[in-house]
């Protein structure tokens, strides 16, 4: 029987976090990190993603590069695989957080907003999972973490949000996820994802301020998430202890959807 510390131990393992250096990836991140993952920091805007890594790297003494990644564009993603596999040679651990919103009613929702959401957290979590699916097959191992949402298990009061297509995306999402953890389990590839409630991001700054009271009264721990409250999830779906674990949409939103 191994040891707790052995089951969450990521020491050698290389995981690619998209949206890495910002929101909720920052947190992800370092919950990789501190387990000993090497760690791939990937978004549109490079800079921050530097200086994310060269903060992570300075407090937990692992490898962290920086890579900008549009994960829209199918070279962005190809490309980013090709530095990630010269650098490390192998891809453990994946997760998908990069995601984009778009607030409009849904009577008048521009299709220019459809297709940037539906672009960016359905078609580049799937075109991400692909590779990095191709990658593990080879290893016969890895772990896949997509980002779904509470989003896509209800809907949402238009006086909370009013974005149709991330309502829709989401629940894509989590369709995605289950798909894959069948037809991926005989190469020892568990897919699972999170979908966390409203935690204070730079995406959902104004939404929270905006409708703050109304989106408490429908939270029942009455709160919004705090910035390590995704941690311990990230790391359980990510570590060999979770090696029975796949296809499962994990809540992480303060029992919003239990109701």
């Amino acid at each position: 029987m191994r040891s707790n510390k052995e089951l969450f131990d990521l020491s050698g393992q290389v995981a690619i976090v998209t949206g890495g250096a910002a929101g909720i990836g920052v947190q992800m991140a370092y919950a990789l990190g501190e387990a000993g993952a090497d760690l791939v920091l990937a978004a549109r805007n490079l800079e921050r993603c530097q200086e994310a890594a060269h903060d992570m790297e300075s407090k937990l003494g692992i490898k962290v590069i920086a890579a900008k990644c549009d994960v829209k564009e199918p070279s962005d993603v190809e490309d980013l695989y090709k530095l990630v596999m010269q650098e490390f040679s192998r891809v453990d651990i994946l997760v998908n957080n990069s995601g984009a919103s778009w607030g409009a009613p849904s009577l008048e929702y521009p299709i220019e907003a459809w297709k940037k959401v539906i672009d960016t957290n359905l078609t580049g979590s799937w075109m991400m999972a692909q590779k990095a699916g191709q990658i593990m097959a080879g290893q016969n191992y890895g772990r896949i973490i997509n980002l779904a949402s509470l989003a896509a298990f209800v809907g949402a009061d238009p006086d909370i949000m009013d974005a149709v297509a991330y309502q829709a995306s989401k629940a894509a999402v989590a369709g995605l996820t289950r798909d894959l953890a069948i037809k991926w389990a005989k190469y020892n590839i568990t897919v699972n994802a999170l979908a966390p409630g409203w935690f204070p991001t730079k995406m959902t700054a104004g939404v929270m301020d905006k409708s703050e009271e109304l989106m408490l009264a429908n939270i029942p721990l009455r709160r919004f998430g705090g910035d390590d409250e995704l941690k311990a999830a990230t790391l359980f779906l990510a570590s060999p202890g979770a090696s029975y674990c796949t296809g499962v949409i994990l809540s992480i939103d303060g029992g919003w959807v239990a109701q």
